[in-house]
């Protein structure tokens, strides 16, 4: 099945009846968009801009309303608690109901991963238009100096060296979870980051019967580095949990270990298919959205097309919004149309690839 593509995004524009979510995140790359968008917003639902709690003064929450004000959106403003963010889909669907909208465009530019995923769900479950857009740092942390450093020192696993103050918790959301196959083994599937502690805290919360990690490539050559050194930072973890049986014959599989791109979330989607076919018979499929905006994307329309897939998300402390990101680089949009039918094709056409089963249900006659 052809997945929507990323494309560039040059004129953003809302469309009528459109209703745009943004978080009012610390990276500069959270203010591209709304600084994009082209005034009047006539027809649109306007925007939503998520508060996050507890509140961090490196924030540009209050530069992100001005901005949206300033091009003549209507506003509402959602509080979203990171420790505690159950109730987002039931207030991002009064919303939906309050405005008359029946399309979402969700900004994962300064978003945190599990948002996504829950804006995501509500647009399939509502069946409406989505449109998922992502603006991409130009710099991110650590510099390759950094990391080398701290790798000559021994203490590039460390929580603290680079972005995160450490994990708060592990959090399992009503919307997103799954109760089958709940006595069974467990297999837990999550990306590597420059935190390793994220996958520890998994690791020590879920106690899974093996784990399968997913690294990132990024897209661009300057950055390929970050390929290696999210490995290096892994390394132990691999070394405790081996999955050669998964790697052979995987053209996912690079230096050994199972990658996808950071950017086409169309990789991680595949990817994950081909392990949810591996392993689902005898395990119970636990996924952690720890890796990129989009390799999450991809982590989500598994999730969506599979509902046996239980999500769990170490959501960190705290950052260090200085060292985070800086600058812009690229900004990119998909549009998936009406969302629960996209699933549908998409649920259809995995179904015909990998059970031989035809993509439409067929009646035949027994007599």
């Amino acid at each position: 099945m052809d997945m929507p593509r990323l494309k560039p995004s040059v004129d953003f524009r809302l469309q009528d009846r459109e209703l745009f979510v943004v978080a009012g995140g610390f990276e500069d790359r959270a203010l591209r968009f709304p600084e994009m968008l082209l005034p009047p917003c006539a027809g649109s639902a306007g925007a939503v801009v998520l508060r996050f709690l507890p509140p961090d003064a490196a924030n540009r929450f209050d530069k992100i309303c001005s901005v949206l004000l300033d091009k003549g959106c209507s506003l509402s403003i959602l509080d979203y608690d990171r420790y505690s963010p159950y109730d987002l889909d039931s207030q991002i669907g009064s919303i939906l109901d309050r405005q008359g909208a029946d399309a979402l465009c969700i900004d994962t530019s300064g978003m945190s991963r599990l948002a996504m995923m829950i804006l995501a769900d509500v647009a399939k479950e509502r069946d409406i238009a989505l449109r998922v857009l992502c603006a991409e740092a130009n710099d991110y942390a650590p510099t390759r100096a950094e990391f080398e450093e701290a790798r000559d020192s021994g203490e590039q696993h460390l929580p603290t060296s680079f972005i995160h103050t450490g994990v708060y918790d592990v959090l399992r959301i009503p919307r997103l979870s799954s109760v089958r196959m709940q006595n069974e083994a467990s297999a837990l599937i999550a990306f590597d980051s420059f935190n390793e502690s994220l996958c520890q805290a998994l690791v020590n919360v879920i106690n899974p019967t093996r784990l399968v990690l997913i690294n990132g490539r990024p897209p661009r050559d300057e950055l390929r580095w970050r390929e290696e050194a999210t490995r290096l930072v892994h390394r132990k973890l691999r070394e405790e949990w081996p999955a050669e049986d998964l790697l052979q014959n995987d053209g996912a599989a690079s230096a050994g270990v199972l990658t996808t791109s950071t950017l086409q979330y169309a990789e991680t989607y595949d990817l994950l298919v081909r392990l949810y076919w591996r392993l689902s018979s005898d395990h119970r499929i636990i996924l952690a959205p720890t890796g990129s905006k989009m390799q999450t994307l991809g982590a989500y329309l598994l999730r969506a097309v599979h509902d046996d897939v239980h999500i769990e998300y170490p959501t960190v402390a705290g950052f260090f919004a200085g060292r985070y990101s800086s600058g812009v680089h690229q900004t990119w949009e998909i549009n998936f149309g009406r969302m629960g039918a996209f699933v549908r094709r998409l649920r259809q056409a995995e179904l015909r690839d990998h059970l031989g089963l035809p993509a439409q249900p067929v009646n035949i006659e027994i007599g």
